[in-house]
């Protein structure tokens, strides 16, 4: 009897741990979910040029969309300048890169995922060798 109890207890914790997981949803999945809307975007950098640039950034996105597809695509719609296509993967579970039609490679730490809001930490060197970091916040 005490055996059959033991089991029951151990199919009835996997049940529960495979339920648990299921409902968490992996960041591909999250990020392919449809069209995250521009919310914000920051900077850590004290150069007034930066804050500049940035405040410039954040009208010109002002608006935009952003969506990820599954075969490997994304497109970012913006209201002002020229849209960007290219293409896009994760490495390992939190770094975004981007290659954009064209040329160039962006990379992006996600910082923060969810269905609702999509945080990603981007590492730049201004003119004088100095690290700075933008942050963009993309909602649904």
């Amino acid at each position: 009897m005490k055996k059959i109890s033991v089991l029951s207890t151990i199919i009835i914790l996997a049940f529960l741990l495979a339920g648990l997981n299921s409902c968490k949803k992996d960041n591909e999945t999250l990020l392919t979910d449809g069209v995250w809307n521009f919310e914000n975007i920051t900077t850590d950098s004290v150069d007034e040029s930066i804050q500049t640039i940035v405040a410039g950034f954040k009208a010109a996105y002002t608006d935009a969309t952003l969506q990820f597809f599954s075969d490997g695509t994304y497109v970012i719609e913006y209201p002002l300048i020229d849209n960007e296509t290219g293409t896009w993967e994760l490495a390992g579970s939190s770094k975004l890169v981007f290659t954009p039609e064209g040329g160039g490679l962006k990379s992006a730490v996600i910082e923060d995922i969810s269905g609702k809001e999509l945080v990603y930490l981007e590492t730049f060197i201004d003119t004088n060798s100095n690290p700075f970091n933008t942050t963009t916040t993309w909602v649904k």
